[in-house]
């Protein structure tokens, strides 16, 4: 099943040597398709790569934005958190500083590994266990991304399984219409490397494309006595599509893997201050390992004035993260946050190569375990897509129409175990002591989701009337415990959503909608997330265009909980025996206001200029006072702000372009975020620093084949706490500079 990078660069230049013989094969056939077929065949073609119908942003009822290729292109980040931070209403918490494991929320959702948000690449879920494990320890590269969707309220109502905050599609590049061949090369700072390899076109009505995308780096951060802290990680994607039958079909094979020196382990309060990029020792083993393999197929037929469009996936993703728990005989918390106190000194010396471990006691043993996980997905999906009018009492009335269906099964096989380790002369050497298993389970679960959203357009009125329905049966063994439970849940999901346009410019929106997370399996004794979802606004768009213009959002929000959920995690700070199951935070309220300002303008005939704001704010408190083992929660009164959730967050953008280049700045702020449940102010060792930090990028097309890029990330290197999840203090990136290349050998 590994195939390493090399093995894969081998594939990928088949792939592209295939796409190239086509090429040829094309510029030498006389009977190559007209333009007309051939845009035909394009359009059908993106209407099965690129997910949803080209009026669900258009025509939104809820709010929904998109990110366009030429907005990804303008930063070429690698990371989905910096490619997020210009759409409202997300809440971003870092870890590593490079997004490998993206930590996102949409509307108060909790960020802990994106899973209280529906994940879809092409409109499929991409998480290792959507349902069983909804977690995201795999997240795609947004660098070889050609749009990324957000849709959040009412608009988000024919995804799931999480439907409370919304869902986030990307949409990979679809086999482009005209022959294409193209090489992006990249370095920077701290080892930073990329390579990009795409190809693709069409050999009569045959097409295929394929990308090979590899990202490194040797990692920022300093490990005390040397060593690697960097990641490697390659995607390799190969479509083919054809016509079949009256349809188009479409195989696609996914290849990915990733190595990356990572580790959970943070600093104490006065270490961070004095070396944010410090790394203990006792890290030096730590190191997550994962590949994935996916097989996709879709098929497309219009049918009844519409279109239907059928989906099968399956995906194979294992990993093992060995990594610094704890030790034997103290909490790495306490050590950690009180480092000179007289119990903790001697394991703060230990963890950081000072001392020696003392090789008569076990006490202060370091346990160094692998959390070694497989898991699968698979489904069938089936959509129906129509557009159609309506003369209802002298009225034009046009629906438009969705229905669709999804059969899913995944599951995640848990297998934790623990050794000990002692520190010898600043390095790490295992002792006797036994192989210890602490964690040896499986969650699975099955899902049959059906919905159906009618968008119909009155006038000036549009109305957006939903409803979906999910029913889930998970399964929880637990083979070290002897025990085996089951759950069954079925929901039903109603929405709609309302936009007038009082103009061709001014238009109001409102809606409301049932949210909905589905209980982790083994959750005997919890409910499933509930929560009313409301939210009203008002838009104003002039048109934006090549000749300017100017677009505007205001929209509030509100979420009335009657159940909040919690999965647990370790990046959280769970512990291996809480890990998967679920706490019932009860009821909660989050209120929050989004806005947005887009304008672009000509100065003169040469220049053009565009600036993009955003701004979020949002507050979150529990209704109820319980206790929970959930060390995010803990002891929970009444009024408690929600953890992980920025009361500011801001973005701004300014873009400048010409002829012979352009160049742009990006500034991101958010304010502290609380990682514990708790009213009053955050403490300075507690929680996230607030922070801002500007990106800077230029382009310079040498010719109409090549071109220079170059980008700059937090170029005033801002020094800040950017996660504190499950142990100590870690830093944001810090100041990193790229330059890269890019050659299109095949222009179509």
């Amino acid at each position: 099943m590994r195939n390493s990078p090399r093995q894969l660069f081998a594939l990928h230049l088949l792939a592209l040597s295939l796409a190239g013989g086509s090429s040829l094969a094309v510029a030498q056939d006389t009977t190559t398709p007209d333009a007309e077929d051939q845009e035909a065949k394009a359009e059908s073609l993106e209407a099965v790569t690129i997910f949803g119908s080209r009026y669900a942003l258009e025509r939104s009822v809820g709010s929904a934005h998109q990110l366009d290729e030429s907005q990804l292109e303008t930063y070429r980040y690698d990371d989905i958190q910096r490619v997020l931070n210009s759409v409202p209403g997300i809440y971003l918490r870092g870890e590593d500083g490079f997004g490998l494991r993206p930590n996102i929320g949409l509307r108060g959702g909790n960020s802990d590994r994106s899973q209280k948000v529906t994940l879809m690449e092409d409109g499929v879920l991409f998480g290792p266990a959507p349902y069983a494990a909804p977690a995201a320890y795999y997240f795609p590269l947004s660098a070889r991304m050609d749009g990324v969707e957000v849709y959040k309220g009412p608009a988000a109502i024919q995804f799931g399984p999480q439907t409370i905050g919304g869902a986030i599609n990307l949409r990979s590049a679809p086999i482009p219409d005209a022959n294409t061949a193209g090489i992006d090369l990249a370095g920077g700072s701290d080892g930073y490397r990329r390579l990009d390899l795409r190809g693709g076109g069409y050999a009569g009505e045959l097409g295929l494309s394929s990308e090979l995308l590899h990202v490194g780096s040797d990692g920022f951060k300093q490990l005390d006595g040397g060593g690697d802290t960097g990641f490697d990680k390659t995607e390799w994607v190969s479509k083919l599509g054809m016509p079949l039958g009256n349809g188009q079909f479409e195989l696609r094979l996914d290849l990915a893997e990733e190595g990356s020196d990572e580790t959970y382990l943070g600093l104490t309060e006065a270490d961070f201050r004095t070396d944010p990029l410090r790394r203990y020792r006792g890290s030096a083993l730590d190191r997550m390992d994962w590949e994935r393999v996916g097989l996709r197929a879709d098929f497309q037929h219009g049918l009844a004035d519409g279109y239907l469009h059928l989906v099968g996936y399956h995906y194979d993703f294992s990993r093992a993260w060995r990594k610094f728990n704890n030790f034997r005989g103290a909490d790495i918390r306490s050590v950690l946050a009180n480092p000179d106190s007289p119990g903790n000194r001697p394991f703060y010396e230990v963890l950081t190569g000072i001392s020696d471990s003392d090789g008569t006691a076990s006490n202060d043993d370091l346990l160094i375990g692998t959390n070694d996980r497989d898991f699968r997905s698979s489904g069938l999906q089936a959509s129906w897509r129509s557009q159609m009018r309506q003369n209802v009492a002298g009225n034009q009335w046009l629906h438009q129409l969705e229905i669709g269906t999804r059969l899913h099964a995944d599951r995640i096989r848990r297998l934790h175990d623990e050794f000990a380790f002692e520190m010898i002369a600043g390095e790490l050497q295992q002792n006797g002591a036994a192989r210890s298993i602490t964690a040896d389970n499986t969650g699975r679960a099955e899902a049959l989701a059906l919905w159906v959203v009618d968008a119909i357009e009155i006038n000036r009125l549009t109305l957006a009337p939903g409803l979906r329905v999910e029913a889930v049966q998970t399964e929880f063994v637990d083979r070290r415990a002897a025990l085996r439970n089951s759950n069954r849940t079925v929901v039903v999901l109603p929405g709609i959503g309302a936009n007038y346009a009082f103009t061709d410019r001014w238009s109001a929106l409102a809606g409301v909608h049932r949210g909905f997370s589905p209980p982790s399996p083994g959750a005997t004794d919890t409910d499933p997330e509930d929560a009313i979802n409301y939210e009203l606004g008002l838009r104003f768009n002039n048109g934006l265009g090549v000749d300017g213009g100017l677009r505007a959002e205001l929209i509030g929000f509100y979420s009335d909980y009657r159940n909040l959920t919690a999965v647990c995690t370790f990046s959280a700070g769970c512990d291996d025996a809480a890990l998967g199951q679920q706490t019932n935070a009860g009821a909660v309220e989050t209120v929050g206001i989004e806005s947005l300002l887009e304008v672009d303008w000509r100065l003169g005939d040469a220049f053009s200029a565009g600036i993009d704001l955003s701004y979020t704010w949002t507050r979150g408190e529990f209704d109820e006072s319980f206790q929970s083992s959930n060390p995010q929660f803990g002891n929970v009164q009444a009024g408690f702000e929600l953890p992980y959730l920025p009361e500011h967050r801001a973005h701004a953008a300014f873009e400048l372009s010409h002829a012979v280049g352009s160049v742009a700045l990006s500034v991101s702020h958010l304010s502290a975020m609380r990682d514990t449940a708790g009213s009053g102010a955050i403490a300075t060792d507690e929680g996230s620093d607030a922070h801002t930090v500007l990106d800077l990028s230029a382009q310079a097309p040498l010719t109409r084949q090549l071109g220079l890029f170059a980008r700059i990330d937090n170029l005033l290197d801002e020094e800040y706490v950017v996660s504190r999840r499950p142990f100590g203090a870690r830093p944001g990136k810090p100041l990193t500079a790229i330059v890269g290349l890019r050659w299109d050998v095949w222009p179509g």
